[in-house]
């Protein structure tokens, strides 16, 4: 299972624990600082199946290119899905376009690291039509080698944050 982009490693680490020793993850941020969060928690957790490694997502790496059975890609997103708990994202905030933009970048080199039959996780913590179902039909339009099995978008309420995720299978040989 690769995290691309993982940080703080909450996915990465439920993984790790699904498997039950077995099979590897391998949980990937941008930045050392972020890497060395996602190493805190492992550590914090005793899991041994799972490691961090400093890598930008939007560079392809042609070592783990059909390597992945699971791709989880948690990408960054405006966070318009969690604005009830970070008040200050509406301050900071950028154009949709250009974070769609930056996920349509990671997405396009990330998903070679998808085996035939893989399944590749598009997920956001945002509301965006531009940042989720038109990303994802922008992605199965380029993609044709992946089918979009299925996609879910939440919306924020007293119980739940706001995000989305798509399930997409690549096509075996």
């Amino acid at each position: 299972i690769l995290d691309v982009c993982a940080a703080p490693g909450g996915k990465a680490l439920h993984a790790a624990q699904i498997l039950n020793g077995t099979g590897m993850v391998e949980a990937r941020d941008l930045t050392e600082m972020k890497v060395e969060l996602i190493r805190e928690n492992i550590s914090r957790m005793g899991f041994e199946n799972i490691r961090a490694v400093q890598q930008d997502a939007t560079c392809f790496d042609a070592d783990s290119e059909e390597k992945a059975d699971v791709l989880i890609a948690d990408l960054p997103c405006s966070g318009l899905g969690v604005l009830a708990k970070k008040t200050d994202l509406k301050y900071k905030m950028n154009p949709e376009t250009e974070v769609a933009a930056l996920q349509r970048e990671i997405l396009d080199a990330v998903c070679r690291y998808v085996k035939p039959e893989g399944t590749l996780m598009y997920s956001t913590c945002t509301i965006s039509r531009t940042e989720n179902e038109e990303n994802a039909g922008w992605f199965a339009e380029k993609h044709p080698e992946f089918d979009l099995e299925w996609e879910k978008q939440i919306f924020p309420s007293d119980i739940t944050d706001g995000f989305y995720i798509a399930k997409f299978i690549r096509r075996g040989r």
